[in-house]
């Protein structure tokens, strides 16, 4: 009997996986935990989404687009921020798994990297998908989520735990983070207290959890409960236009939705880009 609950639970395991990327053991809706006292979350506005939206970035230019993996239909999407389907990426068909995506931050000249849960190279177009080029990833298949402070990269070490601080070709950190209790998902970066902070997701605890990072180290803040009815949690991603999170979950229907959250740190201010820099 145990035998054959185990078979059950891998097998359902393994579905979820094909579907997602997570690898993580943990089956079911996880109820969301409490958080601490420290972060406050609020809803401003969510969205019902047709297709899969898995991590999450934020394109800032003159208009404001989230964007959002989707593996089966092999494009990111770019969604306004209120929520309606806009223009596309094509992914190469090499990049079948795709859960990441981030943009570079520079409208001179704009690069895409994405990841890929059954391969262990980045993808990235400079041409908005005419091309792809591959770069090594340091997490290599671990990674989910992906973020750009400007200047670094980051992504979350799906298997390993923790997070990876890189720039492509030139070098990587991992930083360990011990809070998350489950396997990561999506990554955000914002401006913190002349700082970075970086805020983490994971698929199957459904908390968003907060950090600052000075450079060199990584500071816990707290956690907040996910909002809503949470089967699983993706992508997540900030916005310097408006300061708020957007953050894409699939409800107990199997409806994905990206939701826009306004947040509060009682610990700091938030401050501006410019008083970021971090180098290899």
């Amino acid at each position: 009997m145990i035998k054959l609950l185990f078979v059950v639970m891998l097998v359902a395991a393994l579905a979820f996986g094909a579907d997602d990327g997570c690898t993580d053991t943990s089956i079911g809706i996880t109820p969301n935990g409490s958080g601490s006292d420290a972060v406050t979350l609020t809803v401003v506005n969510d969205w019902t989404l047709a297709n899969k939206a898995l991590g999450l970035d934020v394109f800032e230019g003159s208009t404001v687009y989230i964007l959002a993996a989707d593996n089966e239909s092999m494009h990111i999407q770019a969604y306004t921020t209120s929520g309606t389907p806009s223009a596309t990426l094509d992914l190469t068909a090499a990049n079948a798994a795709c859960f990441g995506v981030a943009w570079n931050d520079d409208l001179t000249t704009d690069a895409y990297y994405t990841d890929d849960w059954s391969d262990t190279v980045l993808y990235y177009t400079e041409d908005f998908g005419t091309t792809w080029t591959t770069a090594a990833n340091p997490a290599g298949s671990s990674a989910r989520g992906m973020a750009c402070d400007g200047a670094d990269y980051w992504t979350t070490n799906g298997d390993g735990g923790g997070l990876w601080r890189f720039q492509p070709g030139v070098g990587a950190e991992n930083i360990a983070i011990s809070e998350p209790p489950t396997q990561p998902s999506g990554v955000a970066v914002f401006p913190y207290g002349g700082n970075l902070g970086v805020a983490v997701t994971t698929y199957n605890t459904h908390n968003i959890y907060f950090y600052e990072w000075d450079g060199s180290t990584m500071s816990y803040l707290g956690s907040a409960a996910c909002p809503g009815s949470v089967s699983a949690s993706y992508g997540l991603a900030y916005s310097s236009s408006n300061g708020h999170m957007y953050w894409s979950y699939k409800d107990g229907s199997s409806i994905y939705h990206i939701s826009e959250l306004s947040f509060t740190i009682t610990a700091l201010e938030r401050s501006s880009w410019g008083s970021i820099k971090t180098s290899f």
